[in-house]
């Protein structure tokens, strides 16, 4: 199917063979597409909900004529190759405007091209739909409207941290608020910012743009990532002028983004005193609302289950039931849950939701469609000042901001099992280890 699929694809022109590989990603939501050079073809892949499809490919003569297309969209300088070249171009299909972000690195069987695809319009997904619920989007909700402070968001790369930031500065309230950006790259159009794009061969880095935004008088400033110990100074040194600072932290979990911005040489106490939230985030794959089902637990599986995040322990099992209700509670704002709506009692697992294998056409017969943030939210207190002063171990921290409320993020995922938005599968590939809070 996919050599007839290149037959036809390499068979048509130039312009039509780049409109069928970047319309077919649109169709199929994907957010990256990946032309990948072999010894004499070229194979297009599509990362679609976190996983890679191999799909079209495209033969290394017309291949060619497709980079140098692709370069003068981007502003790339064709007729020589560097090693690395990036730029962008804009798209529009069905009534919506794309913008293409390109990057092209050379390889030992010539380009490999990805393309990164963005929607043009501005953000509109709130942060309950992205997955934040009950304790930790109320902390994030409170946070965001205070007049100064360090909110940070954390994860591995392609977590959504970017898209995460984009919908917490949509949900300021006040609307006499100034808000501006310093980017690198402008991910995400937001409504109500003023955002800037930083320029290397302009000078315009995080470090000069601080300097003007903070004589422009805006309230909050979004770094789209901290970089360096200097940006983070930098960013600190914002939130003691009164600011309120949003940014990025490429590290695991909300606990060890501490530890690393030690690492720094960041000084303890003038983190305490500025920190106001971490969030950690991962992706996983959602559950297809139109074909999802539930399954009562065989043993091995419900072994797994309760071996992973301790469920035989009685006290861990009331603690995921608790959260089970409090879901439940959150979503339909009714303190009375209907016991046979629940996948857990208060001292067992019964069921868990899962994907149809076969799938529908809903979610083209994939079992899922979309994907939802589990996640970590740690707020400041004064007891974690303490700890973030004395440089204290992440445990402790971590123990702390349980006691605080803090919901691990695997224990988010599992909730998010028992409620049937994702799968324990996709629970079970974040992690092998036991990392219940």
């Amino acid at each position: 199917m996919v050599m007839k699929t290149r037959d036809m694809v390499s068979k048509l022109p130039i312009n039509q063979i780049l409109s069928t590989i970047i319309e077919k990603g649109l169709e199929t939501d994907a957010n990256f597409i990946h032309l990948e050079p072999a010894n004499d073809l070229v194979r297009v892949k599509y990362r679609v909900e976190g996983r890679l499809v191999d799909d079209l490919e495209v033969s290394k003569k017309r291949f060619s004529s497709l980079s140098d297309k692709i370069k003068n969209l981007a502003n790339i300088q064709t007729g020589h190759i560097d090693l690395i070249s990036t730029g962008k171009f804009k798209y529009s299909f069905a009534n919506q405007n794309f913008n293409i972000r390109v990057y092209i690195m050379l390889t030992i069987n010539g380009e490999k091209i990805t393309l990164k695809i963005q929607n043009d319009a501005p953000v509109s997904t709130s942060l309950k739909e992205l997955g934040f619920w009950g304790n930790s989007l109320e902390v994030i909700n409170r946070a965001i409207n205070l007049k100064n402070g360090l909110i940070l968001v954390t994860g591995p790369n392609n977590s959504g941290k970017s898209k995460t930031i984009a919908a917490l500065l949509e949900s300021i309230d006040n609307q006499d608020t100034s808000i501006a950006t310093l980017e690198d790259p402008v991910e995400y159009k937001i409504s109500r910012a003023n955002q800037t794009q930083i320029n290397h061969r302009t000078n315009l880095s995080f470090i000069n743009g601080i300097k003007i935004l903070l004589r422009q008088d805006n309230d909050v400033i979004m770094l789209s990532e901290l970089t360096d110990a200097k940006v983070i100074t930098e960013a600190l040194d914002l939130v003691i002028h009164k600011k309120l600072v949003v940014s990025s932290f490429n590290i695991d979990s909300a606990v060890e983004t501490i530890t690393k911005l030690l690492d720094y040489n960041i000084n303890p106490a003038s983190l305490a005193y500025t920190l106001r939230v971490i969030i950690s985030q991962r992706l996983v794959r959602r559950l297809c609302p139109d074909c999802k089902q539930y399954i009562d637990l065989d043993k091995d599986t419900a072994s797994k289950i309760n071996k992973l995040f301790g469920l035989n322990n009685p006290i861990n099992m009331s603690y995921v039931h608790r959260l089970e209700v409090e879901y439940y509670q959150f979503e339909s704002d009714d303190k009375k849950i209907n016991s046979k709506l629940l996948s857990t009692s208060e001292n067992r697992l019964k069921k868990v939701w899962t994907n149809n294998p076969s799938g529908c056409l809903s979610c083209s017969n994939t079992g899922f469609k979309g994907r939802i943030a589990v996640v970590e939210v740690m707020k400041n207190s004064q007891e974690i000042e303490k700890l973030i002063t004395t440089k204290s171990k992440d445990i402790l921290i971590n123990k702390q901001a349980v006691r605080e409320g803090m919901v691990n993020y695997l224990v988010d995922g599992l909730i998010k099992v028992l409620v049937g938005e994702t799968s324990i599968d996709e629970i079970i590939n974040l992690t092998k280890s036991n990392h219940l809070a």
